[in-house]
């Protein structure tokens, strides 16, 4: 089987080139890395120029709005167009921790939009506690002609559909291995399979077998297999329909055999 992580933090791993090497070995055959500011976004395009397996999103977190200015808005476009970029963000709103206000956090929001329609580039959204308001804006603004995900999806089946109205995926992490996480199997159960991705958020939201650790790409398989449970599908049939969305959302080059 051949896996696409669609969302990792690699700058954030503190062994990168061993995290990737063990990802290889467990079938991640490409990894999409993110920025989350223009410092991250800057290490995410390094990855990218430097190793085939590896593209990079550039943004801005709804976490670090507060310290927006007209010249980062500058820099993440001249990122965005030199790494090259395949996404823009991590993007969006979280009104859970709220560690930016939220008219700085909506107007960082709406600018990456704006920019990811400029370049025609998908967007990779955050959304936490701010359902409503983060399909309010991608609606506004017409986002549904670049589509994304909403990354670690964490709404519930009305939300999910109207995200999926939108030509949006739903990006699918390490959570639905929680037994707590009976919405989000729901959720799944319920959605076009061609339109899940899976991903680890790493060094974050570590699988339940491996909690306590940092988690990295190769903990996917565990993922990919609880994914594939809650679908009752085989893990091969996922595995193939989730790396060919990804291929296909991200502009990412073929798999070789």
């Amino acid at each position: 089987m051949k896996l696409i992580d669609s969302h990792a933090h690699l700058d954030l791993l503190k062994d990168a080139p061993g995290a990737l090497g063990r990802a290889q070995q467990a079938g991640v055959v490409h990894i999409l890395t993110i920025g989350v500011d223009l410092a991250s976004s800057q290490r995410a395009a390094q990855f990218s120029r430097h190793l085939p397996q590896v593209s990079c999103s550039v943004g801005l977190h709804p976490h670090e709005a507060a310290a927006a200015g007209p010249e980062l808005w500058a820099e993440l476009k001249r990122l965005a167009l030199t790494a090259p970029a395949v996404a823009i963000g991590e993007c969006g709103l979280d009104f859970y921790r709220d560690l930016s206000p939220r008219a700085r956090q909506r107007e960082a929001f709406q600018r990456q939009v704006e920019l990811a329609l400029e370049l025609g580039l998908p967007l990779v959204v955050h959304d936490r506690q701010a359902h409503e308001e983060v399909l309010a804006i991608l609606q506004r603004q017409g986002a549904a002609r670049v589509g994304g995900v909403l990354h670690c999806f964490s709404g519930g089946p009305d939300l999910a559909r109207e995200v999926l109205t939108l030509g949006f995926h739903l990006g699918v992490t390490g959570v639905i291995t929680y037994k707590q996480a009976e919405v989000l199997r729901q959720v799944v159960r319920e959605a076009p399979l061609e339109r899940l991705l899976i991903e680890t958020d790493c060094p974050y939201l570590t699988p339940a077998p491996l909690r306590g650790k940092p988690n990295e790409p190769a903990y996917l398989l565990h993922t990919l297999e609880a994914l594939a449970l809650a679908l009752g599908r085989p893990a091969v049939e996922v595995a193939a329909a989730t790396t060919a969305s990804a291929r296909r959302l991200f502009g990412l080059p073929p798999l070789e055999d």
